[in-house]
């Protein structure tokens, strides 16, 4: 079993979240290449799909990213220009039904490197959970020795989830965000009322946002 307590790095965006992510950024492909010191070839080809690039080149990408978004959200406190939450939230929403167990939880966590899921049935959210949550239970239940470690990872997810993470339309302001994450790790995002995204607390710290 994977260590209990998630080490977990900041989840990258799927590729083919650039040319979204650029678009919305109203950057062209030299524009964004010259900010990741990337050619624009390579810009050109993981948009259409046709390489599989180099971790190191994507993180440049991605960094170029939160640095625009961090220029442009410090800039528009003077200018007035507000960014909302759906200029920063991660499209597609992973998450974990009630009735899956903790350990089907922390595996989900571990490959996708999450800290927080959604729990879901259908499309209706009806809780959350996070890793500090699912450490701190284990470490209750094994030390007063009411349940083995193995029996904790067999309990079900909607037995000991949480209240559901706010969820924000897509044009709401990062400040009222901000302040959602001051509390709960992470807020969903909705276009027309149908979940679409996910914004976290380790996104608005990586921006140096909060």
């Amino acid at each position: 079993m994977t260590s209990l307590r998630l080490t977990l790095i900041p989840r990258l965006p799927e590729l083919d979240e650039i040319r979204h992510m650029r678009k919305r950024l109203e950057l062209s492909q030299r524009e964004l290449a010259s900010i990741a010191g990337v050619s624009q070839s390579l810009i050109a080809k993981v948009e259409r799909g046709t390489i599989d690039p180099s971790y190191k080149n994507i993180r440049k990408i991605f960094e170029a990213f939160e640095d625009i978004l961090k220029k442009r959200a410090l800039e528009g406190r003077s200018t007035g220009i507000r960014l909302t939450v759906g200029d920063l939230a991660t499209r597609g929403v992973i998450s974990i039904s009630p009735e899956q167990t903790l350990a089907e939880a922390v595996d989900l966590m571990v490959k996708g490197r999450f800290t927080q899921l959604p729990v879901m049935i259908g499309d209706r959210i009806v809780g959350g959970i996070t890793d500090d949550y699912i450490r701190d239970y284990t470490i209750e239940e094994t030390r007063n020795q009411r349940k083995l470690f193995d029996e904790v990872m067999q309990v079900k997810v909607g037995d000991i989830m949480q209240a559901p993470f706010p969820i924000l339309s897509e044009d709401t302001p990062i400040e009222l965000a901000s302040l959602h994450l001051q509390r709960d790790e992470a807020v969903l995002v909705t276009h027309k009322g149908i979940i679409e995204g996910i914004l976290t607390s380790a996104d608005f710290l990586n921006l140096g946002l909060q």
